[in-house]
């Protein structure tokens, strides 16, 4: 009876609204991936790839409700030394596609530890955030945190991947906002960005990265390199028009004239064929997952839940605002994928430990034992 009264204790917005991402994701993967590449596993590989991680993370996540996520907090230091170590394995044992070293080969499977690394950081400076009760004010109090944050963030900045790097930059900011952080600190920190970004340009950038960066102010500045993905996404959105051409239709995606259609661009074929109408239904089930996690962080009954909800919201929303926006040419490319849309194993199954972390948070927001 417990049990019952367990799971109606749910919230069955975020699961709804989790799985109808998910539904949605498999139809676009199955019809990116339907003109077969040559040399390249066809649609039915691809699917069936993502399926296998969505049904396991749905079991991770759902066996993860009966574990009280309050327990996490004396794991954090295992879990930091966890993973850095498996960033570690990635630099010096990994496999390598596009120019990155990010992935380690297990079986017919890859694993993309810096996925991991997001919710277990997460975890850790949610840690770190709760003990302190006087915020955050002085650029001495933020020493802590830049501490924490410092070695996972090079190790991954090095592989070389910017996108996660930004994304570990917005996680801090949006929980050390809820922390009392001083907004003056960030006007100053912006400023010194400013006057040493020539020498991060110069010094710190690859060349790609620096094309990125100029093709977002002008796409025809290498139109068949770096400006190429950019200017074939706009026209993908932009042909679909009001209702779309219709799945297993689109021109771009199904002409292969749109690179990385299943992952990075994978937004740009939902624009392309199921048009304003399926663009607009898809980011409304992201306005209701963002909503769900905040109202989450808002209910949690201890400092630890609200900052891992808040963690998790601030990941979620920079993806989302990151990776829609570089399809509309309006943000830098970075690699960053759509939560539970973009194709790829470890993504889906970090975002499903989250929905599980939430979950675990929401149905705990009282005191709810299993007696």
């Amino acid at each position: 009876m417990n049990l019952i009264r367990y799971w109606r204790r749910i919230d069955s917005s975020l699961l709804m609204t989790v799985l109808g991402l998910a539904v949605v994701s498999l139809l676009i993967i199955a019809s990116a991936t339907h003109a077969n590449v040559p040399g390249h596993p066809g649609q039915f590989d691809f699917v069936i790839k993502q399926g296998v991680f969505l049904l396991l993370g749905l079991v991770v996540a759902g066996g993860s409700l009966y574990f009280d996520y309050r327990k996490l907090y004396r794991f954090v230091p295992a879990l930091y030394v966890v993973n850095a170590v498996m960033l570690l394995v990635v630099k010096f044992a990994g496999t390598s596609a596009l120019g990155a070293q990010r992935w380690i080969q297990i079986g017919p499977f890859t694993l993309q530890p810096s996925e991991f690394a997001k919710i277990i950081m997460i975890i850790c400076l949610a840690r770190l955030l709760s003990n302190n009760k006087k915020g955050y004010r002085t650029w001495k109090s933020l020493l802590p945190v830049a501490g924490l944050m410092a070695l996972p963030t090079l190790l991954i900045f090095i592989q070389p991947d910017l996108g996660t790097s930004l994304v570990f930059g917005a996680i801090t900011f949006g929980m050390l906002y809820i922390c009392g952080l001083n907004m003056s600190l960030v006007k100053k920190a912006f400023i010194a960005f400013v006057a040493i970004f020539p020498l991060i340009w110069f010094f710190v950038l690859h060349s790609y990265q620096k094309m990125r960066i100029l093709v977002l102010f002008n796409p025809s500045v290498d139109p068949y390199g770096s400006g190429y993905h950019v200017i074939q996404s706009k026209i993908s959105i932009g042909s679909g028009g009001f209702i779309g051409q219709g799945l297993f239709a689109g021109t771009q995606s199904q002409l292969n004239f749109l690179p990385e259609n299943h992952t990075d661009f994978i937004f740009s074929v939902i624009g392309e064929e199921l048009g304003f109408v399926g663009a607009i239904f898809v980011l409304f089930l992201y306005f209701i997952l963002l909503y769900r996690a905040l109202m989450i962080s808002r209910s949690s009954g201890d400092a630890f839940g609200s900052l891992l909800a808040c963690g998790i919201f601030s990941m979620w929303l920079f993806q989302i605002f990151i990776n829609v926006g570089m399809t509309l040419g309006i943000m830098p490319v970075t690699g960053i994928p759509l939560p539970f849309m973009s194709y790829g194993g470890s993504a889906l199954l970090m975002n499903l430990l989250c929905v599980g972390l939430l979950m675990n948070i929401y149905v705990r927001r009282k005191k709810l034992m299993f007696d």
